[in-house]
């Protein structure tokens, strides 16, 4: 599928829980989405601006312009070669720390998920809300 290795992703997010594919949108696909993001009110508590960060919390539910941007038939494809069809959005942050910031963030793998109702289970904790 479009010169990308799918099968190895797979066993990589099978082997490791991630996996990185590079390329999968285009300079001008980028610039569109940079370009709703920049024409937004940020004004909102879901949003984190200063100097040294930029952040969307419930990203697709702020901007729902970009959902059809970042969803496109070539993302939507690599999902369910991937993952299967079954798959969808939960949970959106967008994050940008610009260049200069010289704050470090390693790199990590948030342990959440997001839930429609809370049920006590034994050995699942703690809840929190977001």
């Amino acid at each position: 599928m479009r010169g990308y290795d799918l099968k190895a992703s797979k066993s990589e997010v099978v082997e490791n829980g991630f996996a990185v594919i590079n390329n999968i949108f285009s300079d001008k696909e980028i610039e569109g989405i940079v370009n709703v993001i920049q024409d937004t009110d940020t004004s909102k508590n879901t949003f984190r601006k200063s100097k040294d960060l930029f952040a969307i919390r419930q990203f697709l539910k702020e901007i729902p312009e970009v959902t059809k941007l970042v969803f496109t038939d070539r993302l939507k494809d690599i999902i369910k070669e991937v993952f299967g069809d079954k798959y969808f959005a939960v949970k959106s942050i967008y994050f940008d720390k610009p260049e200069k910031s010289n704050w470090y963030v390693a790199y990590h793998q948030d342990l959440t998920i997001s839930v429609d109702k809370k049920l006590n289970l034994p050995n699942f904790g703690p809840w929190t809300t977001k």
